[in-house]
């Protein structure tokens, strides 16, 4: 019988996927061989890839403020060691965090042996782990053990100097109460790049306005210093009213886009003449300048005919009460502090998308809460903000929260902050002055739920897994939860429409004095 060669695999050819042909001691005919003959064909093992090693997962950007090291809140670096025995094509990185169970990913290349995971959430532990590719369509792979690191809270710091509320820096001199604020961008024309407030001055029952100068991310005076615009702009409340608009209290400005008329819509809140507070808005007649709202000759809204149907000051009532005849809410008293939610970091416009969405501050609902103050939840449909119910009849409701304000993060994720006013701690004995609680944060992605394009109640965690949000003196000293309980009608903002300027415009007091603006920045976005 004539012998014949029979190749056998080497370890490169089986690394991954093995020789092929059959099992071990599998026979087969054999080219050049006479007869029936066989001989059996060797197969070795497949190799399997090792998976990277040493991972490691730490806090990026340590800072030092008032004896306290804290690093990125949104923010982690991942470290490896790479595989022995084979060059990754490229790596795959997820972290999946522990509250809600989203993911964040991000791919690098091969020849990489570090990353940064970015857009996580503050105060929160992710469970990370790295998968190394063999090709670029990742056919073969192996992935790492799984390590876990925890995101830094949120430190913001108070702008002005020393550790009490007399120090503090005012970025508008006349600044009292009910205070927000808009970005606006570069298609503003004179507003362009700058921010807005709607407030409350001294002196002034309803709203006005003031404006910075042009937003410079490397000046912060740019976005911490305002105009007031307060004896000409705004609207005002009609004290001696006999009929529905009465008192003008907290509003929001929302720059509408083209589409929608190019102007401002500013929503308020208004303590009717009834005793019951509803949310409404009026358009600007200046387009993006956004300070005047009457159609007439004066600047400002004043009298209740000016807010009339046919008046020149047209308010269009947003939210309603139980029993009213128009856009009634079950079980809903009162409805106040609204904030509306949309894509800023998309468009610094609202082009009226259905999945919008508002929050209010309401009171307590026999039966479907016990907590004195909360906010409801209502989706914009197209035309209108309908408030979210649960089958029992309740409004959805994130429970013992006040005065909270919702953040875009980019694609349909949010951030929202919120006081806790069952925590009463530190609160001045007979003061009147508001007290809405140390503030809280919770997050919601989109994608949770099955309208992924819509950020539903269901995609907000519950207040049960609420993040503190720590607050510094200028001097570095944290403020104690009564400090903080302190601070009322806030605005979070991104000045430069980037997540790396982050400001929180607020309004503060001691329990003593009178409130004042005041304005803080996040130390580690």
């Amino acid at each position: 019988m004539r012998s014949t060669l029979i190749p056998v695999c080497v370890f490169g050819c089986a690394l991954v996927l093995g020789c092929g042909g059959g099992s071990n001691g599998s026979t087969a005919a054999v080219p050049g061989v006479t007869g029936t003959e066989t001989v059996p064909l060797v197969t070795l093992p497949v190799v399997p890839l090792d998976a990277p090693t040493a991972v490691n997962v730490t806090e990026v950007g340590l800072q030092t403020v008032g004896g306290r090291s804290f690093g990125a809140s949104s923010k982690l670096a991942v470290t490896w060691v790479a595989p022995r025995n084979f060059s990754p094509d490229h790596y795959l990185l997820t972290a999946i965090e522990s509250v809600a169970n989203t993911q964040v990913g991000a791919r690098v290349a091969g020849t990489a042996i570090s990353a940064t995971l970015t857009q996580l959430k503050a105060a929160t532990a992710y469970a990370v782990a790295i998968k190394a590719c063999l090709d670029n369509a990742c056919s073969a792979s192996a992935s790492s053990s799984v390590v876990s690191g925890t995101t830094p809270p949120e430190y913001w710091q108070l702008q002005g100097e020393g550790g009490s509320v007399s120090m503090l820096s005012k970025p508008v001199s006349d600044g009292n109460a009910r205070l927000s604020a808009t970005r606006f961008g570069a298609q503003a024309g004179s507003n362009a790049d700058t921010v807005q407030f709607y407030y409350g001055p001294l002196g002034v029952s309803g709203l006005s306005t003031a404006i910075s100068s042009n937003v410079l991310a490397t000046t912060p005076s740019s976005y911490l210093t305002f105009k007031s615009f307060a004896n000409s702009s705004g609207l005002r409340s009609p004290g001696s009213a006999s009929s529905g608009i009465k008192d003008i209290m907290t509003g929001q400005g929302v720059p509408l886009s083209a589409a929608m008329g190019a102007k401002v819509r500013l929503f308020f809140e208004s303590n009717d003449v009834d005793g019951r507070t509803r949310i409404y808005s009026v358009d600007s007649v200046d387009g993006y300048t956004g300070r005047d709202f009457n159609q007439g000759a004066a600047t400002t809204c004043s009298t209740s005919a000016d807010y009339a149907s046919d008046g020149n000051c047209p308010a269009s009532l947003v939210i309603g009460v139980e029993g009213d005849r128009l856009l009634s809410n079950a079980k809903l008293s009162a409805v106040r502090q609204q904030k509306l939610g949309w894509p800023t970091l998309s468009d610094w416009r609202w082009d009226g998308t259905p999945g919008s969405f508002m929050v209010l501050t309401i009171d307590r609902i026999a039966g479907c809460t016990t907590a004195s103050h909360n906010h409801a939840y209502a989706v914009w449909n197209g035309t209108q903000f309908v408030v979210q119910y649960d089958s029992a009849g309740c409004p959805k409701t994130f429970k013992s929260a006040q005065a909270a304000v919702p953040m875009h993060i980019g694609d349909v994720r949010y951030k929202m902050y919120y006081g806790d006013p069952s925590m009463g701690t530190g609160r001045v004995a007979n003061s009147q002055l508001p007290f809405v609680g140390p503030k809280k944060l919770v997050y919601a992605d989109g994608t949770s739920t099955a309208d992924r394009g819509v950020v539903d109640f269901e995609d907000w965690e519950g207040v049960s897994v609420a993040r503190n949000v720590h607050f510094l003196w200028p001097n570095g000293e944290m403020l104690n939860d009564a400090a903080e309980g302190y601070i009322d009608d806030f605005q979070v903002l991104t000045p430069t429409g980037s997540l790396d300027v982050q400001v929180i415009y607020l309004t503060i007091t001691d329990g003593v004095v009178t409130p004042f603006a005041a304005a803080a920045v996040l130390l580690n976005p």
